[in-house]
């Protein structure tokens, strides 16, 4: 992965300079990211920084801040195309909002709660990273939530862990786990965001963002979380108000995953990684 990233960053970098030398670009002030972070390779005193330095931000605002976006995006289009009713009631909440939504509503769950409902049930059930690795700073001890029995028969409560211990983090386990959110855990239902008792309590145990592990939690959690669930939220507004989706081949298309920079998905026995939807302009809009 990080070969591809290495490899797309560096592309892009240097068809940016290229631009830039045979002034593409003369006369327009670039203002994207990336733009910012090549002109402040020329300048001069504590803002100065090296190509070394804006290749490595940029693979980091490629993979954290644009295919993860992305990814998740694919994800809630597919289980909107896959559950026809819950892209109808969507719409319906948009298309009674009226206006568009600005980035302070958008961050709120209670002024679009559907579309809240839908991008986080989406997130839930589809996180972009599946898991994490972590390294153990130092030594410490896990405390278990259920003892588990281990070969000799022994009941143990916690877990010792060494410094410098690799710990596997399953991130989709967790989201999608039956013994935490209960026996419909595996199914896409934004309904459970908005019901009473729809976050069942050992859920709600979850210190990660809104009970999830999708964003992975405590220092080193993701920084970019509430532009992140913004920028969906502000791309399906649009789309879902003015498109209707629909699975290519049918309600009953069969997808899998498709192992690239981040798990996507794709017709099953289809060659490549795009995830080919049916769309036609909704009517009524």
């Amino acid at each position: 992965m990080q070969e591809t990233l290495s490899g797309v960053a560096k592309n892009l970098l240097e068809r940016m300079e290229k631009e830039k030398k045979e002034g593409v670009i003369d006369g327009k002030e670039d203002k994207s990211i990336i733009g910012v972070l090549i002109k402040a390779t020329e300048a001069e005193g504590g803002r100065h920084v090296t190509p070394e330095e804006v290749l490595s931000s940029m693979k980091e605002l490629l993979l954290a801040g644009y295919i993860t976006t992305s990814n998740s995006l694919t994800w809630a289009l597919v289980e909107l195309a896959r559950n026809p009713d819950t892209q109808s009631k969507l719409r319906d909440e948009l298309l009674a909002f009226g206006s568009e939504p600005t980035y302070d509503q958008l961050q709120s769950s209670q002024t679009l709660p559907y579309l809240d409902a839908v991008v986080h049930e989406s997130l839930r059930i589809h996180p972009p990273l599946t898991d994490f690795v972590r390294v153990a700073a130092e030594d410490d001890v896990i405390p278990l939530s259920e003892p588990v029995i281990t070969k000799s028969g022994q009941a143990v409560n916690s877990i010792s862990v060494a410094r410098g211990t690799r710990i596997g983090l399953p991130l989709a386990c967790t989201n999608r786990s039956t013994a935490i959110w209960g026996p419909d855990a595996k199914v896409f239902r934004p309904d459970r965001w908005l019901e009473k008792d729809g976050i069942p309590k050992k859920a709600q145990d979850v210190q990660g963002y809104r009970h999830l592990l999708t964003f992975a939690d405590g220092p080193r959690n993701c920084l970019g979380k509430g532009f992140a669930v913004s920028e969906i939220k502000a791309v399906l507004s649009v789309l879902v108000k003015s498109f209707v989706f629909e699975m290519r081949d049918g309600p009953n298309t069969q997808i899998e995953l498709c192992r690239g920079i981040l798990p996507r998905p794709r017709v099953v026995g289809e060659e490549g990684s795009a995830m080919p939807l049916r769309v036609t302009r909704y009517e009524g809009f």
